[in-house]
């Protein structure tokens, strides 16, 4: 198995900070990375295990003025972002970025390195049920792509939360890869892993993961690990 190192930029914000945008406006956000690396599987012609390095920045929620603080202008935050995310590029490399929802629904894109480095962390499973979105033709490759390193070792694959054309496209290429049936269900069984790309607010009913106790992988979760691992993780500024 081959080993491979990949890096992302997060930008996130720093709760309950203030700082003035004339310095941040001329060289960017301060960069950090933390101090522990991420693995996940990815497939190239066989099993590679990338390690994932995290670089981030955290965007003061406030800015500061002479006698007292107010929200960021959204053109402000605008040219820091571009800066910052300039300057990490630049010096390390960081083409992947991953910028917090909290800095606007148009800024939920999610790279799904991130997403491979939580199914990883379940490993190892023979099981998978998956909820793809009805929209975005992407999103059966996607789960392919998170999936395919595991896949020779999958016995089962379900589906739940409804058909749609994602879901075909997951099932053709399932069966004609793989051999793999997959199998519509209700609703997730505790042994196996969920693998649900679809947005929190598009959800109803079981779609809500509403007393789900098994292991799963969603947008959702992803984000909340990135964003601990950043907050609570070791860290080196490196600019």
């Amino acid at each position: 198995m081959g080993r491979e190192e990949k890096n992302i930029f997060y930008i996130g914000i720093e709760e309950g900070k203030a700082a003035g945008k004339r310095e941040l406006l001329a060289r960017g956000l301060p960069i950090r990375k933390l101090g522990r690396k991420f693995p996940y599987l990815s497939w190239e012609g066989r099993n590679v295990t990338v390690s994932l390095q995290v670089h981030f920045a955290l965007l003061p929620q406030k800015e500061k003025r002479f006698w007292r603080q107010q929200d960021w202008k959204g053109e402000t935050v605008e040219k820091v972002l571009e800066k910052t995310a300039e300057n990490a590029a630049l010096r390390w490399e960081c083409r992947e970025q991953a910028i917090t929802p909290l800095l606007g629904k148009r800024r939920t894109e999610l790279p799904p390195e991130l997403m491979a480095v939580c199914l990883y962390q379940h490993r190892p499973f023979d099981q998978i049920c998956l909820s793809l979105p009805e929209e975005g033709e992407y999103f059966a490759e996607q789960a392919m792509w998170l999936l395919r390193p595991y896949l020779p070792r999958m016995r089962k694959a379900f589906i739940c939360g409804g058909e749609n054309e994602n879901g075909d496209k997951a099932r053709e290429r399932l069966y004609e890869e793989f051999g793999l049936v997959l199998m519509e269900i209700k609703k997730p069984e505790p042994g196996m892993i969920w693998l649900d790309l679809r947005e929190e607010e598009t959800l109803e009913g079981i779609g809500k993961r509403v007393g789900f106790k098994g292991k799963s992988v969603n947008r959702s979760q992803t984000w909340n690990f990135l964003d601990t691992a950043v907050k609570n993780g070791y860290n080196t500024e490196v600019n």
